[in-house]
């Protein structure tokens, strides 16, 4: 076979087609690269969209109906609640904080 002589391959003619295929591929791998870096900014926001939607519906089904806004606030930032009906979505995220009377666990009022 004549492609296993040495010197065959830099005999070879490199084309119009050949020269934009290999550009098309560095360009994809910038592309990949970038991605990768920016996946796990895109998979953080899809989590808190998820657990904002999600403690919304659960809530509403219990019939404790708090504003979107306060939900977020609760998840995104962590905001210790200051009523009943936010310590109950608390309570449904996991924080359990409370400032007023009469939530449960609350020793201290």
């Amino acid at each position: 076979m004549k492609s296993f002589e040495q010197g065959f391959i830099e005999q070879q003619p490199i084309n119009q087609r050949l020269l934009q295929t290999i550009r098309l591929i560095g360009e994809y791998k910038g592309k990949q690269e970038l991605f990768k870096e920016q996946a796990p900014q895109v998979l953080e926001t899809l989590r808190q969209a998820a657990v904002i939607q999600s403690t919304e519906s659960s809530n509403r089904i219990e019939g404790i109906t708090v504003p979107l806004e306060r939900i977020k606030k609760l998840v995104t930032e962590k905001t210790t609640p200051r009523v009943k009906r936010s310590y109950r979505v608390s309570e449904s995220l996991g924080t359990g904080n409370c400032w007023v009377s009469g939530c449960p666990n609350n020793d201290s009022h």
